[in-house]
């Protein structure tokens, strides 16, 4: 190999045309690639590993809202066993008819 060959600008690949196409077509891909991951990577870093904020998490979230469905379905349960309401009863009789109704059940 002379010293003319071994130039770049007069090296036999990359004189022919198409392979000059293709070598640029494969550098610009593999840069795009190197960008996107260095992207990728960057946002993951700032993110704090998948959240938006360092320390939070949707488990509180989920926690209230599983604890807000047991609190509504034990409501409509105990409103479902009572008899009846707390302002029905009085809490002293006054007379033998009142006595009679809290007895009976009526």
């Amino acid at each position: 190999m002379d010293e003319e060959d071994r130039r770049i600008e007069t090296h036999p690949d990359l004189v022919d045309p198409n392979w000059q196409k293709h070598a640029e077509l494969d550098a610009w891909l593999g840069a795009k690639k190197e960008l996107k991951k260095k992207r990728r990577k960057e946002r993951k870093a700032a993110s704090g590993g998948g959240y938006s904020a360092p320390g939070s998490s949707r488990w509180p979230g989920v926690a209230a809202i599983v604890g807000l469905i047991v609190l509504v379905v034990a409501a409509v349960t105990v409103n479902a066993v009572q008899e009846r309401g707390v302002n029905e009863t009085p809490w002293f009789p006054l007379d033998e008819t009142q006595i009679g109704r809290l007895v009976s059940g009526a």
